[in-house]
């Protein structure tokens, strides 16, 4: 028998794997922030969702570290660690009230705290022109997360080894 604790952190690295090689692979560069548009939300939002608010941080989180990290971006790490971590246990947190319009409002605000995280990191980094065009990028890579993680988690939801309730 599999200790719980080993599968749990079996699926989470590779969900994280995952992650970080899709958005890696598909990433559309922004000349204005220094940064990219991926897709990295459809991992932290689908981990979330099933996982629960701890599971969407440690998501979220190192997903985000190790794709600025190996994408050329470390000044945007302990942004990305913070902000997609936070983001994650946001949208757990709001997943797991068994709501489906939870589920909604979770998905939402953890879109804002991501948008708006990185309007700050890119002022703090270079600018405010930098915050300002980082928002339509953002958006449209929430956006992205969003239709990808709601079309994937009943997929995944009927996969018995990524269940995280067993």
């Amino acid at each position: 028998m599999v200790n719980k604790h080993t599968k749990q952190l079996t699926v989470l690295s590779l969900i994280i794997a995952f992650n970080v090689t899709l958005s890696y692979v598909v990433k559309i560069p922004v000349p204005a922030t220094n940064g990219f548009v991926n897709l990295v939300e459809a991992g932290i939002f689908i981990a979330a969702i099933l996982g629960g608010a701890k599971n969407g941080m440690i998501v979220g989180g190192l997903s985000g570290l190790l794709l600025d990290l190996f994408a050329g971006y470390p000044q945007w790490m302990f942004f990305s660690l913070v902000i997609h971590g936070f983001e994650g246990w946001v949208v757990g947190y709001f997943a797991y009230q068994k709501k489906n319009i939870s589920v909604v409002i979770g998905l939402i605000l953890g879109s804002i705290i991501m948008i708006i995280g990185y309007f700050f990191a890119g002022v703090i980094l270079y600018n405010w022109a930098a915050g300002w065009a980082s928002i339509l990028g953002n958006i449209a890579q929430s956006i992205m997360g969003l239709i990808l993680a709601l079309v994937m988690v009943p997929v995944i939801n009927k996969i018995p080894q990524i269940n995280f309730k067993n």
